[in-house]
C-alpha cells in the first residue's frame, strides 16, 4: 500500500524546509505555513496595502540564489522565528512578523550572496495568498519511486528534497502519478485533487549540501522522459488531518501503478 513517507513546508521562500510529523488542510488552502514568507530581493512591485501574488523573480530563491542552500534553516511556529546559520556556523534568529528584528538575517545574507542582491530586502507576506511559483493555492506531491527512477538514469544520487515538495509519498511505481490527473486522492482524513503535473526550473540542479548546481535537472529529465516535469499540484477538497504514514488511495482503491 502506498504511504505517505514526509510532510514538508517551505515557511521562507527559498529557504529550508521544515519537516512535519502530521498537520491538518484546509480545502482550497496549501500546505498550512508553506510559504508564507518570501523575501524580496531589491524594490519590487509588491504592495503591502493590496498584497497578492508576486512573480517569484522579485525575491530571493534557488532558482536564482543557489548559495541559498547552505543555510540551515530552523522555523518555530511561536513567534514565527526563523533562526538561520550559514554553513554551521553563528546563528541569528528574527521574528518574521516582526521587521524591527531583520537586520541580522538580512546581514547574513548580504555576506553570503554578495552582487546577488539587487538592492535593500524585505520580509513581506499576503494572508491567505502562499508566495509560491504559481497563484493558485495548491500542495505539491512528489513520488519517490519516480526521483529514484530519474537518480538511476542520471547515475546522480538525488535527494527528493531538491524539488521542494510538500508531500513525499512511496509503494508505487514511477511516474504513475501523471496518471491521476483529475482523480481524487485521500491521505488520512483529505480528499485532494490531482490538478497539474509540475514543471521544473533550475532550483532542482542545486546541491542542498553545497549549494553548488552540480546537475542540470531540467535537461535530464528532458533527455530521459521528453520532458521537464517531476511532481504533481493537488487541491484539497475535503480537509483533514493528515499524517506521516497515512496510506494513499485514488478514487477509494490503492494507488497502485
Amino acid at each position: 500500500m502506498p504511504q505517505l513517507t514526509a510532510i514538508t513546508r517551505f515557511p521562507v521562500k527559498g529557504l529550508g524546509p521544515d519537516r512535519m510529523d502530521a498537520v491538518a488542510l484546509q480545502a482550497g488552502k496549501v500546505l498550512p505555513g508553506d510559504r508564507r514568507w518570501a523575501i524580496e530581493n531589491g524594490p519590487g512591485p509588491f504592495d503591502p496595502d493590496n498584497p497578492g501574488h508576486v512573480k517569484k523573480k522579485h525575491f530571493l530563491m534557488l532558482a536564482g540564489q543557489a548559495q541559498l542552500a547552505r543555510l540551515d534553516c530552523r522555523y518555530e511556529d511561536a513567534g514565527h522565528r526563523l533562526s538561520v546559520a550559514v554553513d554551521a556556523g553563528e546563528t541569528v534568529t528574527v521574528e518574521l512578523e516582526d521587521a524591527a528584528t531583520h537586520a541580522p538575517l538580512f546581514d547574513r545574507l548580504a555576506a553570503l550572496l554578495g552582487d546577488q542582491l539587487r538592492g535593500p530586502m524585505r520580509i513581506v507576506s499576503a494572508p491567505g495568498q502562499a508566495m509560491t511559483d504559481i497563484p493558485q493555492p495548491h500542495i505539491s506531491l512528489i513520488n519517490a519511486a519516480s526521483v529514484r527512477d530519474l537518480a538511476a538514469r542520471t547515475g546522480h544520487e538525488l535527494d527528493p528534497v531538491r524539488f521542494r515538495g510538500n508531500l513525499l509519498i512511496d509503494g508505487l511505481d514511477p511516474w504513475v502519478e501523471f496518471d491521476w490527473i483529475g482523480q481524487d486522492v485521500r491521505i488520512g482524513d483529505a480528499v485532494l485533487r490531482a490538478q497539474d503535473p509540475i514543471g521544473r526550473c533550475a532550483a532542482t540542479s542545486v546541491n542542498l549540501e553545497t549549494g553548488e548546481r552540480d546537475i542540470d535537472l531540467p535537461k535530464a529529465l528532458f533527455e530521459h522522459y521528453g520532458h521537464t516535469r517531476c511532481g504533481l499540484y493537488l487541491s484539497v477538497e475535503q480537509g483533514g488531518r493528515i499524517a506521516v504514514g497515512d496510506p494513499v488511495l485514488l478514487d477509494g482503491a490503492g494507488a497502485t501503478a
